[in-house]
């Protein structure tokens, strides 16, 4: 992607939605490298939002984030009404996994 920083490991972003990847991955930039900030266990990331509307569920959006994260891998998937509010809530899930997991780690 042109003019956006590059990952500091493996990414991909597959957005299924109408709105542009520019703010989507942005926004997972900032709050993935900001968590590996430090740390060699996170070797790569995958994003992708998808819109799940019809009309029996209009203006539902999900988000799914896969850290791989060594030793095993996280991932969550969150479902709001809007594609940004289900990306936040995809990296807020991941990344407090990931806290939870290394305190864990340290604590063992």
């Amino acid at each position: 992607m042109p003019d956006l920083p590059e990952f500091p490991f493996d990414f991909e972003l597959l957005n299924e939605t109408d709105q542009p990847d520019a703010e989507f991955y942005e926004m997972a930039y900032e709050e993935i490298t900001a968590v590996a900030e430090g740390h060699n266990d996170i070797v790569g990331a995958s994003v992708s939002l998808e819109e799940l509307s019809a009309e029996e569920t209009p203006h539902a959006y999900q988000a799914r984030v896969v850290l791989y994260v060594r030793p095993t891998n996280i991932a969550a998937a969150e479902k709001m009404p809007s594609a940004i509010d289900a990306l936040q809530q995809a990296l807020d899930s991941s990344i407090r996994q990931v806290r939870e997991k290394r305190e864990k780690l340290k604590n063992y």
